[in-house]
């Protein structure tokens, strides 16, 4: 078997199970307080990331080099992650996934801002048609007309959550030449959970997102619900790890074009489980949302040979 198929394998388990985390994220809505949900994804996958850590760096897993760059990934990696997850609880969760995706427009779009980089005419135009793909899932006409059954709150969510992604992105390119992946999944979800705690000492649980059934009271409570919170931190620090770990073995521009596969396997589990039927517009808006971002990152790669 191949590198490079390894590799692959690996990076659809890593998709299935970040989607998987999606779809825990928003059965879990109206159960539980939105802010204990945030609180478990974090806090049950620091064991887990602790012991990856070690193995990968012995005495040297907490070594970093540049704080700075991790505390503004964290801040980053934490409003992205609210984002996302609060839009998953008002809108579809192909639609979100979509949306989310986008990223790959936005970081084109703030290169030549942030890092100077230069945007050939293909990638500039593949921009603009990711943006009018953008344009028609959102369907910003229907909102002001009041004619959408979608939430707009929800929308803009999954929308924000794609600009600061392409934040996200930059920075990790830069935090890639100095600091391990281990580390540095490790201290993001140590520092998370730090401020998670500390807002739910001040402000409880209901200051943010959908209020559910169960508060911090679930914590201490075994049953069901309180099993899949802790499941979802354990599959979160996998998703982080298998990431990793897939480049390790396949080439990156394999694993960025199966990237995308988690627009139609989140639009199909949102079928399957919640009856989420995408309309033309977001049908449209996401293959050409698909489209922009593969030939951007054709334009990249082929730009580095």
């Amino acid at each position: 078997m191949s590198s490079n198929l390894i590799g692959s394998l690996i990076w659809i388990l890593f998709i299935f199970l970040s989607v998987s985390t999606h779809m825990i994220i928003k059965s879990l809505t109206g159960d539980v307080d939105f802010i204990i949900t945030i609180f478990s994804r974090f806090v049950y996958s620091l064991p887990i990331l602790f012991i990856l850590a070690y193995i990968a760096r012995k005495k040297l897993f907490l070594q970093i080099n540049s704080w700075e760059n991790i505390l503004l990934r964290s801040c980053f990696g934490f409003v992205t992650m609210m984002m996302v997850f609060s839009s998953l609880q008002m809108i579809p969760i192909g639609l979100t996934t979509a949306l989310s995706q986008s990223s790959a427009i936005f970081v084109t779009l703030l290169s030549p801002i942030i890092l100077g980089e230069k945007i050939g005419l293909i990638r500039w135009l593949a921009v603009i048609t990711g943006l009018l793909g953008v344009f028609l899932m959102i369907n910003p006409i229907s909102i002001i007309r009041q004619t959408s059954n979608i939430s707009s709150l929800g929308l803009y969510l999954a929308f924000g959550s794609a600009l600061t992604h392409a934040g996200l992105a930059l920075i990790l390119r830069k935090i890639g030449k100095t600091e391990h992946p281990a580390t540095t999944a490790l201290i993001h979800n140590l520092i998370t959970s730090i401020v998670i705690i500390f807002l739910i000492i001040f402000f409880g649980t209901n200051f943010y997102g959908t209020s559910g059934q169960y508060g911090i009271e679930i914590l201490v409570t075994p049953n069901f619900i309180l099993y899949t919170l802790i499941f979802l931190g354990v599959t979160g620090s996998f998703v982080q790890y298998l990431m990793a770990q897939s480049y390790k073995f396949a080439e990156a521009t394999i694993l960025v074009t199966l990237r995308y596969l988690a627009i139609p396997l989140a639009a199909l589990f949102g079928y399957i489980i919640w009856d989420e039927i995408p309309t033309l517009n977001q049908f449209l808006g996401g293959i050409i949302v698909i489209f922009s971002c593969l030939l951007i990152t054709y334009r990249e790669i082929k730009k580095k040979n």
